[in-house]
């Protein structure tokens, strides 16, 4: 299985350098959304929401995913 490297934002980058090892695209995808959905959980929202990012890169440091989740919060006047 491929080892693939996760750097995650939200407001703080933290760049991985354990990496996890992941079977194909798929299974990246996975993982990353998963992740994504963990940090909005775990986060307090702003007045006007949460953004929350992640670039996945291979052993090469080539990039082989972004993704990005973001809650938009608003108010009716």
């Amino acid at each position: 299985m491929p080892l693939v490297y996760v750097d995650t934002f939200d407001g703080v980058a933290t760049f991985d350098d354990v990496g996890v090892e992941l079977a194909d695209t798929s299974a990246i995808r996975d993982y990353v959304r998963s992740a994504l959905v963990e940090m909005l959980a775990a986060e307090p929202c702003g007045d006007d929401g949460f953004r929350c990012h992640a670039n996945v890169r291979d052993a090469s440091g080539r990039q082989v995913l972004a993704a990005s989740l973001v809650l938009t919060l608003t108010v009716p006047a």
